[in-house]
């Protein structure tokens, strides 16, 4: 028997041609290192080839995890092509090959809900153990305590494990060990006696608790067997931390990012399909409307008749302060409001909108800042009625139906009320617009469209979240999910013709007429007889039997490929990732999912090319609904869920198709974004149909054509802020004051000087030389500080790009004064206006920037140019001056007009010198500006003024990829 080779997948050889970043990849991490790689790539940008080369580099034997069977199946065709020897390559755990492919589901452990919760509990015994107590005794208090005060208990346990999460990779093997089943135990035994090093970890961000647990636990044994393993993490997104324990596992054993491979720099060197971002708006439907109308009229019922008299209204002005304040004049109503937002700002918000509502005669509603004067949000409705329930209701035993009657109605609300406060349970309103049949219909709309562009060549995948999930109102055909989207599909006038197809996990459905041709092609496909029985809740199509396990979904992917379906309609657990089939061209996204790895694996099933059609182009639609602006619902859970969906996805910008940006300028322009904006705010005249891209889809050809593809690119990531600023209006206030007043101060001044010595000739003409002289040296002397501010603020008003830019180093400066940026690196710039195709847009660059720097500038900008909440100092701007003259003007002119005001942002507000020296450099370079500090004298007065003044602007951060 010939003796085993020292590396054994050192022989491994790919006979094709890299792409240029895998070979950049190859080049640039190294796998003797020592450290784990952690590489991230989208969907068909070719990982699996990737990681194979890694692996075959190290020479050491391998294991794969994979998420799915699916992805298993690539793995293992992949490696054998690469060893050409299938001997070499398993995918069975019990028999270890030189490559092992498994899936994570393959793994078990113990049935418990937190894994780590016995480790937990032996790390805490060791820890009282150090504390002088014997094992047993140690056992005996953990044992009384969870029975005594079991919540103590859960925290000590939770805040172990957490720790344990942390340190995962770092964890001893037997601590690991014990913690796994018997199963999961015996797999890494023989994994680790096979002589695996290289760990391959696909999809990486699948590994949660419990599979993570595994593959610690084998790294941990293979370093106790003296040999160093090598973890090669590959995803095509990265996990979010709002789930810190996941979050946690996956730092520990894969550190930070090695290597990222945008999508973008894959299309432009045509690896992948070019795409656009599209978004089709759509309102509820009419059943829809009604139950949303009632679930509004309910709730201001409930809101005059919780808040509009008594004890609800108290409660109100209790918030407030102002409580007993009936004789009180303006400026201890200020001083009191000033002090109730400045200790809860947010209750006080609340509180003030939801006064306006119910009682807007109130004297105190005259004193609130201009942002409270609104209805109050859903939200903010809620947060008071459960405040309102605690404080007044419940301590009260005479007003138990009353208590009954509010929790009631948060439940139809998707809250529940208990003695703890209030609580999100399942939110109806979310519920009618994620379900809405408007949904289906809009898929419907956006199908003709694309078949009418695209003809036979059309191939779409339609994805829900669910087959049927239980909400029903206002639905026409019962609970919504991938069964209805087929049934209006089929059935609709503008769809009928398309030939489609229905796959979930349990229901494989066909429209009655392709039912004969499609039957005949899936037993060809599948090698099984197949029959079609009648549907009982639909009449226009059958359903498929005879049909088991995962091969349907292949089968669907070859029909599509082959022609013989356009349409399918599946479930995201089904086609959301892994699912290959090149041909598809379209995406209709009806899901809720909004979560990266969600949204990057949804666009993955349209961007990989099509053989049979060199040219594709995808197109990827997201289908929202809006609550039309005469409904009087505040909430528009869709809205939100639509900027959290591109919030990561890239794209090319709308506005200026030039440059591939990141975030929902990738999909909405600027004229879209502000008819959505209207829309939220229920502006006059504002329409759902100035959202939607559905009348005005660009071209496929066009869109191919602004990716310049095998054009030479620079593959940088910078981070921009857009400000925003409306037309024929110069960008900052002090600009337009300092124009308007010290012009008119000015020649206001001459005019007075000249009619002085007029009047000094005709009315004594033997002193008129020097009364004349003196004039004109006082006329000079106050026209001269009067004309530099004329000509500054003249030019202000010509270049809002200057001014930007002076703004941005002013802030940049005190940041890096403040301690929060380094003052020699990455200081911002600002794009000419005239580079960008959008008007009234001007973009604020920072390149070289650290991450931590970036964000805390962008942060600040973002806090300048908002509406002024809780500063600790704000600035008053056209007021002050460094000329006492031109102090003096502005004031006297500023007597005329409302004052305007300008939060500091927080970081340069934290310390005073700071704050000073910001608003000093302000006025040096900017224009006149008065700084206030909320909490003396008169800055309660102020902060109440300055709320009521809103924002100059607004700015929204983006990502933007040089082109």
């Amino acid at each position: 028997m010939p003796p085993e080779p020292a590396r054994p997948l050192a022989g491994w050889s790919f006979d094709g041609t890299l792409r240029a970043y895998q070979a950049a990849a190859l080049r640039r991490v190294d796998v003797d290192a020592g450290e784990p790689l952690h590489l991230v790539a989208p969907p068909g940008s070719g990982k699996t080839l990737l990681g194979l080369l890694l692996a075959a580099r190290r020479g050491r034997r391998t294991v794969v995890f994979a998420p799915t069977i699916a992805i298993r199946e690539q793995w293992v065709g992949a490696a054998r092509a690469l060893a050409h020897d299938d001997t070499a390559v398993s995918e069975d755990p019990a028999a270890p090959a030189d490559l092992t492919a498994l899936t994570y589901q393959s793994i078990s452990v113990l049935d418990s809900a937190s894994p780590f919760a016995a480790l937990a509990r032996e790390r805490w015994r060791d820890e009282l153990k150090d504390d002088d107590r014997t094992p047993e005794a140690a056992t005996v208090w953990l044992d009384a305590l969870s029975e005594s005060n079991p919540s103590a208990y859960r925290r000590g346990i939770q805040s172990r494990a957490r720790a344990i999460r942390r340190s995962l990779a770092r964890q001893d093997a037997t601590v690991l060990a014990a913690a796994l089943h018997p199963n999961a135990r015996e797999l890494i035994d023989r994994l680790v006696a096979r002589g695996v090093e290289t760990i391959v970890l696909d999809e990486c961000h699948h590994l949660l608790d419990h599979w993570a647990l595994v593959v610690a636990a084998l790294l941990a044994r293979i370093r106790a067997d003296g040999r160093d393993p090598l973890v090669i993490g590959l995803t095509a997104t990265l996990p979010t931390p709002d789930d810190a324990d996941e979050y946690d596992n996956y730092i520990s054993l894969l550190g930070e990012v090695d290597l990222e491979v945008p999508v973008p720099a894959v299309v432009r060197e045509g690896d992948l399909a070019p795409y656009r971002e599209l978004v089709h708006v759509v309102e509820p439907t009419a059943e829809e409307r009604l139950f949303l109308s009632a679930h509004a009229q309910a709730l201001e019922v409930a809101l005059r008749t919780s808040f509009a008299v008594g004890s609800g209204r108290a409660s109100l002005l209790g918030i407030l302060k102002p409580v007993g304040t009936a004789d009180a004049d303006a400026d201890d109503i200020d001083h009191l409001l000033a002090a109730a937002f400045a200790a809860d700002f947010a209750g006080a918000e609340a509180a003030g909108a939801m006064l306006s509502l119910v009682a807007p005669d109130d004297p105190v509603v005259a004193h609130l800042p201009a942002f409270a004067r609104r209805p109050p949000t859903t939200d903010e409705t809620l947060r008071l009625l459960g405040r309102f329930a605690l404080d007044h209701v419940l301590p009260d035993p005479s007003r138990a139906e009353e208590w009954t009657r509010l929790r009631t109605l948060l439940a139809d609300f998707g809250y529940a009320l208990t003695d703890r406060g209030v609580r999100r349970t399942r939110d109806p309103i979310d519920s009618v617009l994620t379900s809405s049949l408007a949904k289906d219909q809009g898929a419907c709309d956006i199908l003709a469209a694309e078949a009418a562009a695209l003809g036979e060549r059309l191939c779409a995948l339609v994805v829900t979240d669910f087959a049927r999930h239980g909400n029903v109102h206002g639905g026409l055909l019962g609970a919504a999910g991938a069964v209805r989207t087929f049934s209006v599909l089929t059935t609709d006038a503008a769809t009928a013709d398309l030939r489609a197809m229905l796959v979930t996990s349990s229901t494989v459905r066909l429209a009655r007429r392709d039912a004969a041709e499609l039957l005949a092609a899936l037993v060809a496909e599948l090698g099984v007889e197949v029959t079609a029985a009648p549907v009982d809740d639909d009449p226009h199509v059958v359903e498929v039997r005879g049909i088991a396990g995962a091969g349907i979904v292949g089968a669907a992917a070859r029909l599509l490929s082959a022609g013989r379906l356009q349409v399918v309609v599946g479930t995201r657990g089904l086609f959301g990732e892994g699912w290959d089939c090149p041909r598809v061209n379209t995406l209709v996204d009806l899901t809720a999912a909004a979560g990266d790895a969600a949204m990057q694996q949804l666009r993955g099933r349209t961007l990989r090319l099509d053989p049979a059609w060199p040219e594709k182009t995808a197109h990827n639609w997201t289908v929202t609904a809006l609550v039309p602006t005469d409904l009087a619902v505040e909430a528009q859970p869709d809205a939100t869920r639509l900027r959290r969906k591109h919030a990561r996805l890239w794209g090319v910008d709308v506005d200026d198709p030039r440059r591939v940006v990141r975030g929902i300028g990738a999909a909405l322009g600027h004229a879209q974004r502000r008819a959505l904006t209207g829309v939220l705010s229920k502006a006059p005249g504002a329409a759902s149909a100035g959202v939607g891209a559905l009348d005005a889809i660009p071209s496929r050809a066009t869109t191919r054509e602004l990716w310049r593809i095998g054009e030479p690119y620079e593959d940088v990531e910078e981070e921009s802020f857009v400000v925003e600023h409306r037309p024929h209006v110069p960008l900052f206030p002090t600009s337009v004051s300092a124009t308007r007043e010290t012009a008119t101060a000015f020649v206001g001044t001459l005019g007075a000087s000249g009619a002085a010595i007029a009047g000094a000739f005709a009315l004594v003409p033997d002193v008129a030389p020097p009364f004349a002289g003196a004039a004109l040296l006082g006329g000079a002397l106050t026209a001269v500080p009067l004309g530099i501010a004329w000509r500054q603020g003249r030019r202000r008003v010509r270049d809002a790009r200057a001014t930007l830019h002076r703004i941005v180093e002013v802030l940049w400066a005190a940041l890096a004064d403040a301690g929060r940026v380094r003052a020699a690196a990455g200081a911002p710039s600002v794009i000419p206006a005239d580079a960008l195709t959008a008007v009234h847009r001007l973009e604020v660059v920072l390149r070289g920037a650290e991450p931590d720097d970036r964000a805390a500038f962008g942060q600040a900008l973002i806090e300048l140019c908002a509406p002024v909440r809780a500063p600790r100092f704000v600035l008053e701007v056209d007021r002050g001056g460094r000329s006492a003259v031109v102090g003096a003007v502005l004031r006297l002119a500023g007597s005329r007009r409302p004052r305007r005001f300008l939060a500091v942002p927080a970081d340069v507000g934290r310390r005073r010198e700071v704050a000073h020296r910001f608003a000093q450099e302000w006025q040096r370079r900017i224009g006149p500006v008065t700084l206030h500090e909320v909490g003396l004298s008169e800055g309660d007065a102020v902060i109440s003024e300055a709320r009521r003044s809103g924002a100059f602007s607004g700015a929204a951060r983006s990502l933007v990829w040089w082109r």
